[in-house]
């Protein structure tokens, strides 16, 4: 009885255990085959939404005109800083200068070449030009005692300031006051053939044919102004 129970029944405890040997790992394969979809699906995503991303636009190139205006406009400044300075040194013109040392011969006689008075003995012929008041003051002044002459009034002195006037013309006699009020340290602006032939002209009516007293310059160029 017992054998023919377990001949029965062990049939069908074949078939079920054929079943759970197939079926779990079919069950298995088709989960895996889930979860796998499901990663890759998942990556899909990422991936398409990473390429639909727009990429970085890379910095555009500055424009050649541009960077040429910034490169050259830090340079226009020390350009023109450096024209100050040779405007603001600017001396006498030269040919005037040149002018007035060959004018300067005939005065070279008393006022010596170095413009420091010519020595005879223990005296000097005429005062020294270096920072003389009368030289690099008024232009009038100057003007008037190439002119009419200084009066000799004393033996301070052994030569007496000539008339040059006609010696001397407008061009020339600006030339020698313009190269002596800028030679042996002198610094004064130049004198003008204009300046120069005004003067003449306004003191044309002063009578001093020995020369102006000296004392009386100042009065006679205020009085002619």
């Amino acid at each position: 009885m017992s054998d023919e129970h377990n001949e029965s029944t062990n049939p069908v405890l074949a078939i079920i255990g054929k079943i759970f040997i197939f079926a779990i790992p079919a069950s298995l394969v088709v989960m895996l085959g889930i979860v796998g979809a499901a990663f890759l699906g998942g990556s899909g995503v990422e991936v398409a939404e990473a390429a639909a991303k727009p990429a970085p636009a890379a910095a555009a190139p500055a424009e050649p005109a541009a960077a040429a205006e910034s490169a050259s406009a830090p340079a226009a400044e020390p350009a023109v800083a450096a024209a100050a300075p040779a405007a603001a040194g600017a001396g006498p013109d030269a040919s005037q200068m040149q002018l007035g040392k060959a004018a300067y011969a005939t005065c070279a006689a008393c006022h010596g070449p170095d413009g420091a008075g010519l020595k005879a003995g223990p005296m000097l012929m005429a005062p020294s030009l270096h920072g003389s008041e009368l030289l690099l003051g008024d232009v009038d002044a100057a003007l008037l005692i190439i002119l009419k002459g200084i009066a000799k009034e004393g033996m301070d002195y052994m030569g007496m300031m000539a008339s040059l006037g006609a010696g001397l013309d407008d061009e020339k006699m600006a030339a020698v006051l313009t190269f002596t009020r800028n030679s042996w340290g002198n610094s004064a602006p130049a004198v003008t053939v204009e300046e120069a032939a005004a003067a003449r002209a306004k003191f044309a009516d002063v009578n001093a044919p020995a020369g102006v007293k000296r004392a009386e310059i100042q009065a006679i160029v205020d009085a002619h102004k």
